[in-house]
């Protein structure tokens, strides 16, 4: 199968020594990077004191308007900064695409928000023979799945699940469903945060539009919005330059080029730059007169019924919902991380604007870090905010 992303070669890039020469540390401290200075220099901060190699965050208008920064270095250890064009890794910030492509498919009646899985897979089973359709699993809707109501589980094996079909994941996500038929459901679902979940309504999309989901995301999300750094996979791209992942082992922390699996691809698998980003997450600002989220070929309807909170439900369509004085009422959010990537966004549907931050680790300190570099960039004094809906 042909996918658009490089193959995936999992890379591990051990940290030169913990000392550098005088002169390398001169460098490090004087390469900032790229953007505006005073959110820059509030970025220097946060960064140092909670030790991360690369902190990125700006806040993005609808109007055109930004303010934007990057801090740090691609890789620790080394003096070569991070740039603002460089790809940054959004986990389970891809949940909210995946959630649009399934608005779509619902704007185009091939598919319902109360349509189940025994509906849309009337011949899966198991090799014991053991059906979807009469097991508790087949009354699962989709409206579940985006809402983590349906029971799923978080996880499974993953790793297992793709080596079970390394060369296809359109078939590791099949066995999915399938091993999902094999698990417990609970009597009464609450909610349960589940990449199972959002894994499957990529696999009901690519099912439906017989493309496996990377074609369809880059296809009907990503090129009609003007998105071109997209991809999915380890950074940086094989045989390129960019900025690395981290993790922390016994308080080292070690450069390592690795991955989500790709089964798991509609639950947290795309990487870009953040300025790609925000053009995805500027479709979730304004009302009806959204001319880019027009593009997407989603309803007004559906759109709207994509993000209804149910009840006390506090999560719909790819984001936590919430209530902020600072986005005018009503907003959205979602961490992500694939183990070596921190990222946060927030949306302010109101008042036209998001804020993305994102870092090349995944150690403890990450989250805190980005939470505190979107932050910042609420300060008036960097680029004033306006008090009614701005508008393209």
């Amino acid at each position: 199968m042909s996918l658009p992303v490089r193959l995936d070669t999992v890379l591990v890039h051990l940290a030169a020594g913990a000392l550098f020469p005088l002169f390398a540390c001169f460098l490090l401290g004087a390469a900032r990077a790229e953007g505006d200075r005073s959110l820059l220099a509030t970025l220097d901060e946060v960064r140092a004191r909670h030790d991360v190699p690369a902190l990125w965050a700006g806040r993005f208008h609808a109007d055109g308007r930004r303010v934007v920064a990057v801090s740090g270095v691609r890789k620790y250890g080394e003096v070569d900064p991070a740039r603002l064009d460089d790809l940054v890794h959004i986990g389970s910030c891809t949940k909210a695409m995946t959630a649009v492509m399934v608005a779509r498919e619902c704007s185009r009646q091939s598919l319902s928000f109360d349509s189940t899985l025994a509906e849309l897979f009337p011949s899966v089973g198991t090799s014991d023979g053991g059906s979807l359709a009469a097991s508790p699993w087949g009354a699962v809707t989709v409206d579940a799945l985006l809402r983590h109501t349906s029971g799923a589980p978080a996880n499974p094996d993953w790793w297992a699940i793709h080596r079970s079909h390394p060369d296809d994941p359109v078939a590791a996500r099949r066995a999915l469903l399938e091993w999902l038929i094999t698990q417990d459901r609970p009597d009464d679902p609450g909610f349960l945060y589940s990449n199972v979940g959002y894994a499957l309504l990529g696999h009901i999309v690519e099912s439906i539009e017989e493309k496996p989901w990377e074609r369809l995301l880059a296809d009907e999300v990503f090129e009609p919005l003007g998105i071109r750094s997209a991809g999915f996979g380890p950074l940086p791209l094989e045989d390129a330059e960019g900025a690395v992942g981290h993790v922390v082992r016994d308080g080292v922390t070690e450069p390592v080029r690795i991955d989500n699996p790709p089964p798991l691809g509609p639950a947290g698998r795309v990487h870009l730059t953040i300025a790609d980003w925000s053009r995805f997450v500027l479709t979730f600002t304004g009302e009806e007169n959204n001319t880019d989220r027009s593009r997407l070929g989603v309803s007004p309807r559906d759109w709207s019924r994509l993000l209804e909170p149910h009840n006390d439900e506090t999560y719909a369509g790819g984001w936590g919902l919430h209530d902020r004085a600072w986005g005018g009422g009503r907003v959205f959010s979602h961490s992500g991380s694939n183990t070596t990537w921190t990222c946060v966004a927030w949306v302010a549907p109101g008042r036209d604007f998001c804020l993305l931050g994102a870092t090349n680790t995944g150690a403890p300190a990450a989250a805190k870090a980005c939470d505190e570099a979107v932050s910042a960039c609420l300060d008036p004094r960097l680029l004033p905010l306006t008090d009614t809906a701005e508008r393209r």
